[in-house]
């Protein structure tokens, strides 16, 4: 089995897992002709005729868009072999591709669209995916690939880049430079029940994006050329409920262990009750056992209570959105707020601190300390916070 087979099949394998959903989510794929296998590929002789020979997909500025075919009478669009390298597709006969970069002006930028059969519908979560891969002969890779996702047919009338902001890019915006086989793009969108076009490409600035030279893989003939180029498969959008769902692979994973900061910001100044009220214990992702010093701070309360045989408190789990989503399809993650409190009012009882000085309530995601989108906001909502009555 050759190595390109080898790294098909793996792909293959890691994509099947990767994307496997739970029974109440919907698996339909909502992107048609998404292999795009449905192409005439007796008419198939050159670059630039994906919106002649391939349904559905088309340009989104003046420069055609290419489709490879097995069987193609021109050999610079053939599969496995072309003018750009050597790939075979990721699942059938076809796929298409796309410039990302060129330093020869000759060679634009050229971006792939398709109109959704329906609107996204609101506040739904998707997982927006496909397959990539690097064309051996590219002399350059890089990263600000993404998708575009909108409310309307995008129609840039020149031959320019785009410089968008993606609505959908790889978490860590990398470089992508595998070119042995197929890796897999992919990216969470919620819809507001408006949009139903996407559009494919690379959107960064040349200023700005990461540009890095690749070497020729060994044993290929031909020069490399002055651009990167990448060939595309399996194009999905399929509806999840929550992120972990919709994960590319290991590298791409969210930072589970991430806790924010310290667990309690402390003046001396501060009575007991502002210590208690001030106090916060923070957590890695869908863990409910504090780190080190979210241990101290559960002892300092202990001490404090101990010394305050009439103080009252009010323990309170939180969680963040994800997990919030992951609740929803694991029930072991379902009361992950509470089970949280519930681990601390053991520990405060394991310190010798009378049950009847604290009661445990669970408010979920509803009481977010940051609303931003980033790993460091959900981290600040992780949290157990103590009210004293």
């Amino acid at each position: 089995m050759t190595l390109k087979n080898i790294s098909r099949s793996l792909a293959t394998i890691v994509a099947l897992t990767a994307l496997t959903l739970s029974p109440q989510a919907q698996t339909f794929n909502l992107v048609p002709n998404s292999g795009f296998e449905d192409t005439n590929i007796k008419k198939l002789r050159s670059y630039g005729q994906m919106e002649d020979v391939s349904k559905d997909w088309f340009s989104a500025t003046e420069v055609k868009a290419d489709v490879y075919g097995d069987g193609a009478k021109g050999d610079k669009i053939g599969i496995p072999t072309n003018d750009y390298g050597t790939q075979e597709p990721a699942a059938g006969l076809c796929y298409a591709g796309f410039r990302a970069y060129s330093k020869d002006p000759r060679m634009q930028r050229s971006y792939l669209e398709v109109k959704l059969p329906q609107m996204l519908d609101r506040d739904v979560m998707y997982c927006v995916s496909f397959d990539i891969s690097l064309a051996d002969l590219s002399r350059y890779a890089v990263n600000d690939i993404g998708v575009v996702v909108s409310d309307r047919k995008i129609e840039q009338p020149n031959l320019g880049d785009m410089i968008l902001q993606p609505d959908v890019k790889q978490k860590t915006n990398k470089v992508f430079q595998f070119a042995e086989g197929w890796e897999k793009f992919c990216g969470t969108f919620v819809g507001t029940g408006q949009e139903e076009y996407i559009v494919i490409g690379c959107f960064g600035s040349r200023s700005d994006m990461s540009i890095e030279k690749v070497k020729r893989p060994m044993g290929l003939t031909g020069p490399q050329l002055s651009h990167a180029y990448y060939y595309i498969d399996n194009v999905e959008i399929i509806e999840i409920q929550a992120k972990s769902q919709c994960v590319c692979s290991a590298v791409e994973e969210r930072d589970m262990d991430l806790v924010y900061g310290s667990s309690s910001v402390q003046d001396e100044d501060m009575t007991d009750v502002e210590k208690i009220n001030a106090s916060a214990i923070y957590y890695a992702f869908l863990k409910r056992t504090p780190t080190g010093s979210g241990k101290q701070t559960v002892a300092d309360i202990a001490t404090i209570l101990k010394a305050n045989p009439s103080m009252r408190i009010n323990i309170v789990g939180h969680c963040d959105d994800d997990e919030a989503s992951e609740g929803k399809i694991n029930a072991r993650y379902k009361m992950i707020g509470k089970n949280r409190g519930d681990q601390i009012r053991r520990m405060l009882e394991a310190a010798g601190v009378p049950a009847s000085q604290f009661s445990v309530s669970d408010i979920g995601a509803q009481d977010p300390a940051n609303s931003r989108d980033t790993d460091i906001s959900r981290a600040q909502n992780r949290r157990v916070t103590f009210e004293v009555n």
